[in-house]
């Protein structure tokens, strides 16, 4: 595993911690808050095969679609979302902020940190099997903020999937520079699955 940490690039007088970059062992990129203490989670990849991971994928994609055209809201919200990788345990997902994603002072709503901290948590259960689970719990920390324009680079951890419950963690960031990000929010978030 290579890793390269990001610089601060933050204006004077802000404190937003800046993120590191880290090959994860399958070849996707983690963005990982610099200034945390304990290593991230890197979850176990049970298929290594090319097209074990292009299924993976596929599956994770196929989920997100239907989640996307099934549901109102993730229509009107999240028409800029991409999936950009998956894994077991471990997606990424891409947003453009548009004007629909801001609050009143012109930055990104927490409302949508939210919801994105529901969906790919769920999309990470599903990158475990086919399950995706119903919320009993979701705790979300601001650390930054994204206005219109950016690109945010949401990844999502399946911690534990087990018989009835899942936990996830889910990390926001935005491209501040090509390979960059700036921790915006991170979330975790119980499931229930059975």
């Amino acid at each position: 595993m290579s890793s390269s940490n990001a610089t601060k690039n933050t204006p004077a007088g802000t404190s937003e911690p800046a993120l590191s970059s880290i090959n994860a062992p399958s070849g996707s990129l983690s963005t990982v808050d610099s200034q945390s203490s304990p290593k991230p989670h890197n979850p176990t990849i049970l298929s290594t095969s090319a097209s074990d991971t292009q299924d993976l994928f596929n599956r994770v994609q196929t989920v997100l679609s239907t989640y996307l055209t099934s549901s109102p809201l993730y229509k009107i919200l999240l028409s800029t979302l991409s999936l950009s990788s998956a894994a077991h345990g471990h997606v990424t997902l891409e947003l453009v902020v548009l004007p629909v994603h801001v609050n009143s002072k012109a930055v990104l709503h927490g409302s949508l940190s939210a919801t994105l901290v529901d969906l790919v948590g769920g999309l990470a259960i599903a990158s475990t099997g086919s399950k995706t689970g119903l919320s009993t719990d979701m705790h979300i920390s601001f650390a930054g903020s994204a206005s219109e324009g950016d690109t945010l680079r949401i990844e999502g951890f399946a911690e534990r999937v087990g018989a009835t419950l899942a936990f996830t963690r889910v990390r926001i960031g935005k491209e501040v520079r090509e390979g960059e990000q700036m921790l915006v929010a991170t979330g975790s978030h119980t499931k229930y699955v059975r």
